[in-house]
């Protein structure tokens, strides 16, 4: 087949496909105002002129606008029960407004604590020297793991560096020098 005739072919199909969504389109817009027309205007025109005249040829106009007996009893049930929630409400909100509560009690009178400084805190050693480790093969650093480190000696001498204030002894540091001496 000739490829010009089917690009011909296939514009006409877009076409007619475009023509029948137009189509369907424009009747569901216009189902709804010829349902109007046709049977609610129709029911209308019915009402005003054939059952409006034959009510008004009855002759009791008062009977007919008389409220049933039924609506009657249901419309007083209706006043009951509104009359016995409000007064429900206002119970309720009398309860909530004359509830006593018992009054908060004063603070307490601590002005018989005297008010001491707290200590300073004292100084702690610095933290001792974790040595780094090479591995083969390994241009970075790392730390020994805690469980092949040297456990930390009791004794430092009072001018080592890392004892914060020399002038400040442990008792083990006493001791040790007082079996020192002669």
């Amino acid at each position: 087949m000739d490829p010009q005739l089917e690009r011909q072919v296939e514009t006409i199909r877009n076409l007619v496909d475009s023509y029948i969504g137009i189509v369907n389109k424009s009747i569901r817009d216009l189902m709804p105002k010829t349902i109007m027309h046709l049977m609610i205007n129709s029911a209308k025109d019915f009402i005003h002129s054939e059952l409006l005249a034959y009510l008004y040829s009855c002759g009791d106009q008062g009977s007919l606008m008389e409220e049933s007996a039924d609506q009657a009893q249901r419309r007083d049930e209706m006043l009951r029960m509104y009359h016995a929630l409000k007064e429900a409400l206002l119970i309720i909100g009398d309860i909530s407004t004359t509830t006593v509560s018992a009054p908060v009690p004063p603070p307490v009178d601590d002005t018989w604590r005297t008010k001491e400084p707290s200590p300073p805190p004292q100084a702690r050693p610095a933290p001792a020297a974790v040595p780094l480790l090479v591995a083969p093969g390994s241009k970075r650093p790392h730390r020994r793991p805690s469980s092949l480190q040297s456990p930390k000696p009791s004794f430092r001498h009072p001018s080592s560096p890392l004892d914060p204030d020399p002038h400040q002894s442990t008792p083990t540091v006493q001791r040790t020098l007082s079996s020192m001496s002669p």
